[in-house]
């Protein structure tokens, strides 16, 4: 009786630590991608960082005429801009925005008008895709 009493034992222990190391691969394989996942989502927030930086954009010209204001944007920076992912601000109230001759892509020392409908005076923000912010006062 003294050894089937071992071998219960033993084939217990074994099934114990089958199990144990059955729930250390399911946990390992989720901790390994949820850690995957966040260095994915820190490598992305560090390049939006970098493009943030790198990203000048100049309002060269804000011109209000019959109910529309015209807004003159120029790309100094080193990055390619997508000016239909702007938003404008009109004092402080989001505007849609039409941009002339549907430029899809604003390519560095070129320049983009874009329009908005309202009336001087104006405070003028344009919120670029990288979330800077543009500011300018039309009299």
């Amino acid at each position: 009786m003294n050894n089937h009493m071992g071998f219960s034992s033993i084939a217990g222990f074994l099934v114990l630590i089958s199990t144990l190391l059955a729930c250390s691969l399911y946990l390992y394989d989720n901790v390994d991608s949820s850690l995957t996942e966040i260095n994915s989502a820190y490598s992305e927030y560090i390049e939006h960082l970098s493009d943030k930086s790198d990203e000048k954009l100049i309002i060269t010209s804000v011109v209000g005429v019959d109910g529309n204001i015209y807004i003159n944007v120029l790309n100094n920076g080193s990055l390619t801009n997508e000016p239909y992912k702007w938003t404008a601000l009109y004092n402080g109230t989001p505007k849609g925005i039409s941009i002339d001759s549907n430029i899809t892509y604003l390519t560095p020392l070129n320049n983009v008008t874009i329009t908005i409908i309202g009336t001087a005076p104006a405070r003028i923000c344009i919120v670029s895709e990288y979330g800077n912010k543009y500011y300018y006062y039309l009299n």
